[in-house]
């Protein structure tokens, strides 16, 4: 994400990733993302494959997913790519720094233990 490797991320530049990311995840673009879009491009976004204590697709969407339909759209994406960013920017600073990346995505993207 961080386009002009300064070693601190921006919300524009978030914002930025956030977008390439929505456009990898829907396969047949139609700018909608199901849970099995997300799914699917979750290791080639990652590198990674989901671990159990991860948040399912389902649950990430239902974060976001404002009109409840269960099916996030480019809208919905970029406003919690937004919320996300002001939670993760600890400082307060208008800018991610790695650590702030790292903490921020194990805290959000891990099921809740209630």
């Amino acid at each position: 994400m961080d386009a002009n490797k300064d070693a601190k991320v921006s919300a524009r530049e978030h914002a930025a990733g956030a977008k390439q990311m929505f456009e990898t995840m829907d396969a047949n673009k139609d700018g909608k993302v199901t849970a099995a879009e997300m799914d699917a491009a979750y290791q080639r976004i990652t590198g990674r494959k989901a671990a159990k204590s991860d948040m399912s697709a389902a649950e990430k969407i239902k974060v976001v997913d404002t009109n409840g339909d269960g099916v996030l759209t480019a809208e919905e994406h970029a406003a919690g790519s937004r919320t996300m960013f002001e939670k993760m920017d600890t400082n307060k600073d208008d800018f991610l720094t790695k650590d702030e990346l790292a903490a921020g995505h194990a805290r959000m993207l891990k099921k809740s233990s209630c």
